[in-house]
């Protein structure tokens, strides 16, 4: 009679514990502090050697919900989609900074989050053939990218930032 216990016993156990890990898919804490200490600094660099710091202007729509996994799910795709834009084109300190901010957004979503519904793509790099207007029309494109991705990033910041009470003396 003891053995259907203990068994019956680890089985709702077992089960407790898989309805409770559940919860969160993400761990945001890690993902912001990841964040502030590497991806932020690459993404200004992005940002001035594209030349988006010198336009004044929306960076476009992004992360337009207030929702956690959504915002990283933005993230994730705007990064991925930063690393087309500049597949096979760019050479250069540009290249390098996309390519930064690409693989260490991937690998701390990957890192922190149980899943990932989208795979990086495989980008062929060949490089694509255009006139003289074409190197800076990419820079601007990966320019606005660049200010999405970092939009997206503080929204997901603003809403786990410590909230401090006010102080009464």
């Amino acid at each position: 009679m003891i053995l259907p216990r203990a068994l019956s016993c680890a089985v709702l156990l077992l089960l407790l514990v898989a309805v409770l890990s559940r919860g969160k898919r993400c761990s945001i804490a890690k993902i912001l502090r990841q964040y502030r200490a590497v991806i932020f600094h690459e993404i200004q660099n992005l940002k001035n050697l594209s030349g988006s710091e010198d336009r004044s202007g929306r960076a476009g729509p992004a992360c337009r919900s207030d929702k956690d996994q959504k915002i990283l799910l933005s993230i994730y795709n705007i990064s991925m989609s930063l690393r087309e834009v500049a597949a096979g084109t760019l050479r250069g300190p540009e290249e390098l900074a996309v390519w930064k901010v690409a693989r260490n957004t991937d690998f701390v979503l990957r890192e922190n989050c149980r899943k990932i519904t989208k795979s990086p793509p495989r980008i062929p790099a060949q490089p694509r053939r255009g006139g003289p207007g074409r190197r800076r029309k990419q820079l601007r494109e990966i320019g606005r990218k660049a200010e999405r991705l970092a939009t997206c990033w503080e929204k997901l910041y603003a809403l786990h930032a410590p909230r401090h009470a006010p102080r009464d003396s």
